[in-house]
């Protein structure tokens, strides 16, 4: 993870240019005590679920996560009985 900025405008234009830099690779935002960026050649499972913003960055486009994408991250969340 990479420090992204401080605020939500800065985090957004940080992880645009990274998806501008680092052609193919996805670029998600998260929330842990900060805002950082996930730079990955693939999108996780999980993507959706801990996305900050809902979003991901493909080569300097901002995409939102599918429907099937969503269910996916549903279906493998494991559940507590």
């Amino acid at each position: 993870m990479i420090k992204a900025g401080k605020t939500k405008e800065e985090a957004i234009e940080f992880a645009k240019q990274a998806s501008i830099q680092n052609p193919g690779c996805y670029v998600t935002l998260y929330a842990c005590f900060g805002i950082f960026a996930n730079i990955h050649k693939s999108l996780n499972v999980f993507a959706p679920s801990d996305s900050l913003f809902g979003v991901y960055w493909l080569n300097g486009k901002e995409k939102p996560f599918t429907k099937k994408q969503r269910i996916a991250d549903q279906q493998a969340t494991p559940s507590l009985h």
